[in-house]
């Protein structure tokens, strides 16, 4: 995992009623202002004046600003996450194979969260160019493929581990990414954007696309590989005159 600093964690966790509120209140008076004029246009003074409190107040939990952007992205981070370990809870408990209800529940919510604010454009952008929020992004979207591997693991005890695992980690980051370009689509573009992804994704975790691991398949182009050249042609036995 790559090492970075860790700047942007918030100065001190707010306890009292009184100090929530001010918490609270500069999160969103940052998003309204990164969703109006944009991340890098907007100064720590502009979001204590917009969050009525004087800029000492700001700094008693934020250090910088990307520690707001950090917070803000927790939350989302830490809902989907929520979300992803209870549906699957409720399959195991269940004991039914409802891959395709869990990743539409997931994809419903992960583009319900980010359409709530303007701001998650922003929001993507600044844990994007951050290498310190890239990498707190790496870890979480390990630990969602690791949440669904060890689902699939139950469902495929056979299955190769690593095979399992990769196929979620790609089902991750598909979900992620494709959400966030659906945000900056119109309607009705956006919800057939959303309606393809959880087709596709729920297609990946099928259970009739994970027989074979990749070694089985790269043995399998092997054997169709024999017997041709090296330009494609048949061999064929050179016998003497």
């Amino acid at each position: 995992m790559l090492e970075v600093e860790n700047r942007t964690e918030i100065k001190r966790v707010p306890r009292q009623k009184r100090s929530q509120d001010r918490f609270e209140r500069v999160l969103q008076a940052s998003l309204r202002l990164f969703a109006a004029r944009g991340y890098e246009s907007v100064s720590m003074r502009e979001i204590a004046r917009e969050a009525q409190m004087p800029i000492a107040t700001v700094y008693q939990y934020f250090p910088m600003k990307l520690a707001i952007v950090r917070e803000i992205w927790s939350r989302y981070t830490s809902e989907i996450t929520g979300a992803l370990a209870e549906g699957i809870r409720l399959i195991v408990e269940r004991g039914t194979y409802q891959p395709q209800e869990l990743i539409g529940s997931i994809v419903d919510r992960m583009a319900q969260l980010q359409a709530s604010n303007p701001a998650f454009i922003e929001i993507w952008s600044c844990v994007a160019a951050s290498l310190e929020l890239r990498a707190l992004n790496v870890e979480d979207s390990l630990h969602s493929a690791r949440l669904i591997a060890d689902y699939l693991k139950k469902l495929h005890p056979h299955g190769d581990a690593g095979w399992l695992f990769d196929r979620a980690l790609i089902a991750v980051e598909a979900t992620s990414s494709t959400t966030r370009l659906a945000l900056g689509l119109p309607e009705p573009h956006r919800a057939r954007i959303l309606h393809s992804l959880k087709a596709a994704i729920a297609q990946m975790v099928d259970p009739d696309s994970m027989v074979k691991s990749p070694h089985s398949l790269s043995t399998a182009a092997s054997k169709h590989g024999k017997g041709k050249n090296a330009k494609g042609g048949v061999r064929r036995k050179v016998t003497n005159a």
